[in-house]
Order: C-alpha cells, then structure tokens, then sequence
C-alpha cells in the first residue's frame, strides 16, 4: 500500500484501487476502483502491471495505473485509470478493453461511500437535468436509495462533494445488506439485461469528476451526525438472555478428510440437503457423524411442498432434529407453499421447531419481507463478508455491519426469533449466479458435495489465529437480544473452524 498525498487531497493505493479518501483532512470517500464481474457475478482479481504518479504546479498532480482482470489466472480485461488532481477536483478517467470474449454482468466505476453517511441527505441529479433530494438510509435499505443517476451532491464534515458521473447511467445500493461497509455508487443499472456477451476488443470508458468544497465557519457543511454506538462494544441492552446456542454447519469435504479420531462436537449441526439429489441420504448420514448424537438443524432445499414433507418425516424418524427450514433452490427464500408445509409438519410433531427466511445474505430477506407476514415463527439469514470484495480490509471492518445488519434483521423480525448463519469466510454457494446448478450424480458424499464444489468458497485464511479471532468477534457482533442460535463454519475439513471459547 502507498500513500499519495496531492495538495489537500490525500489516499491510498491499494493495488488499483484509491481508498480512504480525504480532502482537507476530512474522509469522504470510503474508495474509488475499476471492477469487472461475469455473467455469475464473480468479481475478478485486478493485477497491477504499472503505476506512475507525476507531480504537477501548485495543488496538481496525475496518477496512472494500468491492470489487468483476471479470473482463475486467465485475463478477461485490461483496465487503464488516469487520476487528474486540480487544486479541489479530483477526475478519474477509466478505459477498459477485453482481451477476450467474455460475458459480463458489470464492468466500470465504482464508488464507495462510507457507512457513516448514514440519515445524510444528499441531492441526486438525474440524465434528464432533474434532481431529487433523498438521504443514505440509517437502516439497510431493501433497494437502491438512488437511481438514474448522472451524479450526486452531499456533504460530509466541512466538506462540500459534488460528483459527476458520465460514460454509464449510475445507481446507488446500500452494500450493508452483505456486511459490506459502504454504500455503493456504480455503474450499469440492475434494471438492464444481464448477463452481456462482448467480444475481444470491446471498449469501456467512463469518468468521475469530484468537486470538493470547505467550509470552516462553525457548524460548516456538516449534516448531523447519525447515533452508530450501538455498532460497537456489547449489545444495546444490558443483558442478552438466553444467549443464542452455538451451532456448526456440517462438513462438506472428502469423506477421507474426515478424522478418525474425531470426538462429537456437542453442538448442534445445521446441515442442507438439495432435495432431488441422489445424495440427500449420504448427506444427512454425514451430518449425523458430525453431531455425533446430537441433534440436527435440517434446512431442505426445494420448490417442492409434498416432497418437503415427506424428506421431514424421514429425517425426525433417523435422530434428533433441534429445527426444520426450507428453502427455494432458486430464490433462495421460503416460499408460502414452503411455509405452509413447515407449519403443517409442526403441527402434526408437536413440538418441533420450524424457521423460514432465507438461506442467503440478510438482503435476501430484506427485499422479501412481505412473504412472511403470515409467519410467526422464527426468521432466518445467512452472513458472509466476501461477496463483493476479498480483501483483509473488507473482512475485518465486515464484523461492525454484521451488528448492523443484525439489528436491522430484530427490526425486521418484530419480536420473531432469529436464527443467523451460516457464519463463514467464504460464500458457501453463488445467490445471484446466472449459469444453471451443475447436476448432481454421485450418491455418496465420498468426493464431498455442496460447498466443495462451489468456486472461491475456501478462504486460505479459514484455520489461521486471524480467522479464529473473526469468528469470536462474529458472534460478539451477532449476540443481541432475540438472536437464538448462530450458526458459524463447517464441523471440519476446509472450510471448518473451531468454536469461539
């Protein structure tokens, strides 16, 4: 990493991205970087190939960084930014070229503001030359606070910003929903067909200018700002009773990797079997080792009600279950007819617990709320700080908006019970892939199956002293009043990770 300070502008390199943007000794931007994501939303690895910065008279100065994307090693895109500082504007211009035929969902600008902008308000101008005053949302918006954007004017400290936006019509998304500290300005609107075949050769370009402005005089530009203590040290009550059970998701790994003298690991085991594969018995028969005796958290996968019901039957009839979910393969979410199966279930068990939600990020559940306000039961989420961004940076700042997100979900559930997790490291499967599920054939679970499969869902890091300390703080983040159970890493294997003492 490198420092670049450029008269009253000053950030840092992070590879070919400008991060923690100040002006004037005030933070306002949280990065500024180039992102390319295929046609299953994977964000590719950026490598930078050169990187020259030039002094210029007075307050100016230029930066160039010219990198190539990559996925899995191979080249896709090669990107150019020139910086331009001016005095108080700032200019980032950003030509991209494919070096080979590639679908994309996205490929262009990024802009991150920070999560402390919360319940700013802010003018959003539009293509058309109209505008429309609006706020960056205090808690995680469901959908895109801003849209059809061709730029934006807030202010943050005693820093006035106006950003221009051109090559691309822009939105803004609240990226907290993933545990993401930021809110997101980028390019392409969701609203357009995605994915998009370009052919080798084909040409991005796109600008950002910001404009910044001080303001000493007392009070200066500065918005109020917004009450986040409750993101930080213990939960917003005093006491947190019952604290919420600690769970492991079953392992998914080789059977070989499995130790022999593995001793029961005393918790409970979520596990989710795809209902429809061959391998639904291998895989509760697994998860059964993993426990040990103990009981099991069942989270089908399935459109089907009938099918949900008679897989329930078969998993109380072979050990303990402590909960039984569903979900839809595709939406990810329990549907109505998935919620009236559970219900029927629990009826006819007595008291067997069932959760509905989703089995992907907390945005999932945001955007679907409306499904469940027939449901009483308990809701669901999963978390993972990686969906956009790999980086350390973006793991370690993810466990403040895991609070965040939490307490958005309590909102949310309105006196519901929660269930958050799987905790992991890594995606355990791709929410928002465009490319169809690959089929299934081995009945056995000898090769592993689910998460063992899925691309980039192995973090390097997932057995180190730094995981470990993740995963304790998680479950700080995570343990406010009417959270009843988290769920972290799998039992064992790759993708495992012991318990927070």
């Amino acid at each position: 990493m490198t420092t670049v300070s450029i008269g009253a502008w000053r950030f840092t390199l992070r590879g070919a991205e400008l991060a923690d943007l100040e002006y004037d000794g005030e933070p306002v931007l949280r990065a500024i970087r180039f992102v390319t994501r295929d046609h299953d939303w994977r964000t590719a690895d950026d490598i930078v190939l050169t990187q020259t910065l030039s002094s210029g008279p007075g307050s100016s100065g230029r930066l160039r960084i010219e990198a190539s994307a990559r996925y899995d090693g191979t080249e896709v895109l090669r990107y150019t930014l020139e910086v331009t500082v001016d005095g108080p504007i700032l200019r980032v211009d950003a030509t991209g070229t494919t070096t080979t035929p590639f679908r994309r969902n996205r490929i262009g600008l990024v802009v991150l503001h920070p999560p402390t902008l919360a319940g700013v308000p802010f003018t959003a101008r539009h293509p058309s030359g109209s505008a429309t005053a609006a706020a960056f949302p205090t808690w995680i918006a469901p959908h895109q606070p801003a849209q059809d954007l061709s730029g934006l004017d807030w202010s943050t400290g005693r820093v006035a910003l106006t950003l221009d936006l051109a090559g691309d019509v822009f939105e803004t998304e609240d990226q907290r929903g993933w545990t993401d500290a930021s809110f997101k300005t980028y390019s392409t609107p969701l609203s357009e067909p995605f994915p998009v075949a370009l052919d080798a050769g084909s040409v991005v370009h796109q600008s950002l200018t910001l404009r910044a402005t001080t303001d000493d005089r007392p009070g200066g530009t500065a918005s109020p700002a917004p009450d986040l203590a409750f993101l930080d040290g213990p939960a917003p009550t005093a006491v947190v009773a019952p604290p919420p059970t600690l769970q492991l998701l079953a392992a998914s790994a080789p059977a070989a990797a499995r130790r022999a003298d593995a001793r029961p690991l005393g918790v409970p085991v979520l596990v989710e079997p795809v209902l429809g594969d061959p391998n639904v018995g291998a895989v509760l028969a697994s998860a059964r080792r993993d426990a040990g005796g103990g009981p099991l958290d069942v989270r089908f996968v399935t459109d089907d009600p009938d099918r949900l019901r008679a897989a329930i039957d078969d998993v109380l009839a072979g050990g303990p279950v402590v909960r039984i979910g569903a979900f839809d393969p595709t939406l990810h979410v329990t549907t109505p007819a998935l919620q009236q199966a559970l219900l029927d279930t629990a009826a006819a068990a007595g008291d067997l617990e069932v959760v509905a939600g989703t089995r992907a990020h907390f945005t999932e559940l945001n955007r679907t709320v409306d499904l469940f306000r027939d449901w009483d039961g308990p809701l669901t989420f999963s978390v993972t700080p990686q969906m956009h961004d790999r980086s350390p940076e973006q793991v370690t700042e993810s466990i403040r908006m895991q609070r965040w997100v939490v307490m958005s979900a309590s909102r949310l559930a309105a006196g519901r019970a929660l269930h958050v997790g799987p905790v992991t490291l890594r995606p355990r499967f791709n929410a928002v892939a465009t490319s169809a599920r690959p089929v299934v054939t081995d009945a056995t679970v000898e090769a592993g199956y689910g998460p063992q499969f899925v691309a980039d869902a192995t973090d390097p890091a997932q057995h180190s002293a730094a995981a470990a300390a993740w995963f304790r703080a998680s479950v700080r983040a995570l343990t406010v009043p009417g959270v009843a159970s988290i769920t972290l890493a799998e039992a064992w294997g790759p993708r495992g990770g012991p318990l927070p003492g």
